[in-house]
């Protein structure tokens, strides 16, 4: 999904994995592992921090815009990519 000024993502995420991993399902839609425990906002942070990385963006270009606090989320990305 694209906006004019946003490119949007689901993201699957799973807490408390053995490892830390990323993978792309589809053009907008990842499964994303990480170590960290869902404490205090920890986990996003963690999962904004990887999926910049992965798409090689600064971290301040993504935003979880639904699923805050749910395993399901929807990751704005500013400017959109193709």
């Amino acid at each position: 999904m694209n906006t004019k000024d946003h490119s949007f993502f689901q993201v699957k995420v799973q807490t408390r994995a053995c490892k830390t991993e990323i993978e792309r399902l589809g053009p907008k839609e990842f499964r994303i592992k990480i170590t960290t425990p869902p404490v205090k906002g920890a986990a996003n942070r963690e999962v904004i921090k990887l999926l910049a990385r992965y798409l090689d963006v600064p971290p301040s270009s993504l935003e979880i815009v639904k699923g805050k606090t749910s395993t399901q989320k929807m990751i704005a990305i500013s400017p959109p990519i193709p």
